[in-house]
């Protein structure tokens, strides 16, 4: 009998002490996640403020701490983008090894939405609109109305659009069609710049129609249409009501403090 009784306090203990190396091992992990997504996070502000060589270095020190294949990749590419922008003519060789590992990725990653953003990512680095194109295509395929693709898309197109020539024009059949914003087919309205802006403005309304996000994250997408307004389609006042409503849902966020700069110096 008491033999028994102590097998099963033994084994009481051994469940115990399981359960509590359990739960450290897993508060460890979500800390370790928590500050590898705050040094990812800090990077995209320094790639905002075009702090290009500070945003570099932390996004190695987060590649270095993750190991995550899909958001190592996915740094990786935000490193090409980086020197892509800086001049630095290495990005291609580096944009190189971020496309094998995409390759890589495809098979074990195909149903991920996750997955689809990093390829359409890598697409707008190397200027594959068709390709961009597609992998969204997929992603809202495996999650439709996906409020993180959409915002991504509104983001890379942003992108695609900065780094488009204002003298580049689309044939009139490419600009019909449209649902949110009717495209017309004259001076400024006809370039490859402003149909890509306008592309990332449909993206960022339809992610503002999702009822997953929290204000911060709004104000972030009205930040960005901000932006987006005043440099790629140039509308003063769209770019003003953007940024007013950006400081209004979360006045003490990097981007609401952003779109108030903004204000101050565009009023």
């Amino acid at each position: 009998m008491t033999i028994k009784k102590s097998c099963i306090l033994l084994a009481w203990i051994i469940a115990i002490v399981v359960f509590y190396e359990t739960k450290i091992s897993n508060a460890e992990e979500s800390t370790a996640q928590v500050t590898q997504d705050d040094l990812y996070e800090k990077a995209m502000s320094f790639k905002e403020e075009s702090k290009h060589n500070e945003a570099m270095d932390i996004l190695k020190k987060f590649m270095d701490a993750s190991k995550d294949e899909l958001k190592n990749t996915d740094a990786l590419i935000e490193q090409c983008i980086l020197m892509k922008d800086m001049g630095n003519p290495t990005w291609k060789s580096k944009a190189r090894e971020a496309q094998q590992k995409v390759k890589i990725l495809y098979r074990a990653n195909y149903s991920k939405p996750e997955y689809w953003l990093i390829y359409a990512k890598f697409a707008a680095l190397v200027d594959e609109e068709n390709h961009l194109n597609g992998a969204f295509k997929k992603a809202f395929f495996f999650k439709p109305n996906y409020a993180e693709g959409y915002i991504a898309k509104g983001d890379l197109y942003s992108y695609f659009a900065r780094n488009t020539s204002h003298a580049s024009t689309v044939p009139n059949s490419s600009v019909t069609g449209k649902t949110t914003s009717t495209i017309r087919t004259r001076g400024k309205e006809n370039s490859v710049r402003y149909v890509r802006g306008e592309k990332a403005k449909d993206a960022y309304n339809i992610a503002l129609n999702s009822l997953d996000m929290d204000n911060q994250k709004k104000a972030y997408v009205f930040y960005r249409l901000g932006e987006l307004e005043c440099i790629i389609l140039t509308n003063k006042a769209e770019s003003i009501r953007n940024w007013k409503k950006a400081v209004e849902l979360d006045p003490g966020s990097i981007y609401g403090k952003r779109a108030k700069a903004r204000l101050e110096t565009e009023q």
